[in-house]
């Protein structure tokens, strides 16, 4: 769950944007959790390249993400979340590449 770290120290917040020809872990279209006012492609944007970036931190590696280690590291584990739309936009991105595994384990519920 945690970078290849080069030479000891890792800054994931100092690094840059590269391209992603793999494309993204999951899109509108592939994941239902995405609700309708965020889905940018149905809402009429005529490109996406913006789907093909990956954030590299200049001093260690991110491997991709890994859905069945998280899952295995969280099991038997309750989480409660208190934030803004930002931490909301986070937990959908979560719920998004979690449910590529399996998508029975999840009771989200999100209260205005």
């Amino acid at each position: 769950l945690s970078p290849d770290i080069k030479e000891g120290k890792c800054d994931l917040f100092n690094g840059e944007w590269l391209p992603n020809p793999s494309g993204p872990a999951y899109t509108n279209s592939s994941c239902r959790f995405i609700d309708d006012h965020q889905n940018c492609m149905r809402n009429g944007r005529p490109d996406t390249g913006y789907l093909h970036w990956r954030w590299k931190p200049y001093e260690c590696d991110l491997p991709p993400f890994d859905e069945i280690r998280f899952l295995g590291a969280m099991r038997n584990k309750a989480w409660g979340l208190i934030g803004d739309s930002i931490l909301r936009n986070q937990v959908q991105s979560l719920i998004c590449l979690l449910s590529k595994e399996r998508r029975e384990y999840y009771n989200w519920r999100s209260i205005h």
